[in-house]
């Protein structure tokens, strides 16, 4: 077999010219989040086996700058992937807690272990430099003491990332929960399901390259060393893909203060009684009843539905009641999310729309008039709603 020569280069060409397109357009933003920032220093580090691919093409040797890109920096790319989840969650002010170092302790301790090698542009101590006849010295005790774990590194880091992946697998379903009982909208920027894609490519990519070191590792024709960059450059598209449209999920909060999302306030000491606060877990039957008759006749007058970042928020100020105690009037009462209950809304006024006949609006036209977003995701509820797409219910109406 021929080997394969020059693909590791353009494969580095392609990945660092995608990720300078991508690094162009967010610091063109005239509003940067900080994922965003979060995303550029992320995808930096992504590029780090790219560009020591490409300046070894071109026969530069620069030891300070693998001093400083490591194969260590791998053990981030977990934290990275975690932390990015959490800070779209959270939207528009997202905290860092105290504990949160905690994650960086693995990196610090294999960088450090790393710089107290003789050789800091490679990952495994020189074996002239163990063997060595020069007495033993503290440091070279101390190399000998970590090589195993230096050994190991590859598995290390490939547990490392498969541990945060679960991690953020957790908070990704926790989110795709809580969100069906805030926002009326569900797509792919909301639910955030293309984060999957990160760990699911990534634990593909890694058996892929465990199985090909495996089997054909003493073949002649593809370097593992190109497998691996294939794995970065694949991680690095779906980020640029992906990250550079995404938009932290809660950013709407801000129009709201912390006292009119959490407060009683104006409630008749009647429904204050049954509320008692914003945690309570039961609900006065009688304030349940009320809640829903006023809610009802206030979405079928007001039609808020028709906006479509309708919130659960905007329904809880407007009808001067706790977030969460909607919530539970809604799951207790109605046996519906927040979700559920305004898309119900908005089937039944396209569904009136169509049986108007007015051929000058298209379905599409009519469903956005309602206050749907996405087109997949109206046929979609149109069909569970009235086990028809919308085309078939408006042929039927017309033979009516």
């Amino acid at each position: 077999m021929v080997f394969v020569e020059g693909i590791d280069w353009e494969i580095s060409v392609i990945g660092l010219s995608l990720t300078a397109f991508t690094l162009i357009t967010i610091f063109s933003k005239s509003y940067k989040h900080p994922t965003d920032w979060l995303l550029c220093v992320w995808l930096v580090l992504l590029n780090m086996p790219l560009i020591h691919t490409a300046l070894s093409h071109l026969n530069f040797e620069l030891d300070t700058f693998y001093l400083f890109s490591s194969p260590m920096l791998n053990l981030l790319h977990g934290p990275f992937l975690y932390l990015y989840t959490r800070m779209l969650i959270k939207g528009e002010k997202p905290s860092f807690h105290k504990f949160e170092v905690l994650h960086y302790i693995p990196f610090t301790l294999f960088y450090s272990l790393f710089l107290v090698m003789d050789h800091p542009h490679r990952m495994m101590p020189q074996p002239d430099r163990i063997n060595s006849d020069v007495g033993p010295t503290s440091q070279t005790s101390l190399t000998d003491f970590f090589e195993p774990l230096l050994h190991y590194f590859g598995l290390i880091s490939v547990l490392i990332f498969i541990a945060y992946s679960i991690a953020t697998i957790y908070t990704l379903k926790k989110h795709q929960t809580n969100i069906l009982g805030i926002l009326s909208q569900y797509d792919n920027q909301i639910s955030l399901k293309w984060i999957y894609l990160l760990p699911l490519s990534f634990v593909s990519l890694t058996l892929l390259n465990v199985f090909y070191e495996s089997y054909f590792a003493s073949s002649n024709y593809l370097d593992p060393v190109t497998i691996h960059l294939a794995s970065f450059f694949i991680f690095i598209l779906l980020l640029c893909f992906f990250g550079v449209k995404q938009k932290p999920i809660f950013r709407f909060k801000k129009q709201f203060s912390e006292k009119e999302l959490t407060d009683n306030c104006g409630l008749t000491l009647e429904a204050s009684n049954a509320l008692n606060d914003e945690t309570t877990t039961h609900l006065n039957d009688e304030f349940i009843s009320q809640t829903i008759k006023t809610m009802q006749t206030y979405m079928q007058n007001e039609k808020p539905f028709c906006d479509p970042d309708f919130s659960v928020y905007s329904l809880a100020k407007a009808l001067n009641i706790p977030r969460r105690s909607l919530s539970l009037v809604l799951n207790t009462g109605l046996s519906k999310n927040f979700y559920q209950y305004v898309n119900d809304f908005r089937i039944e006024e396209v569904k009136q729309k169509l049986a108007n006949q007015d051929e000058k609006s298209t379905i599409l036209d009519i469903a956005y008039e309602a206050g749907f977003k996405s087109k997949s995701s109206f046929n979609s509820l149109f069909k569970q709603h009235c086990e028809v797409t919308p085309s078939q219910y408006r042929k039927g109406v017309k033979k009516r």
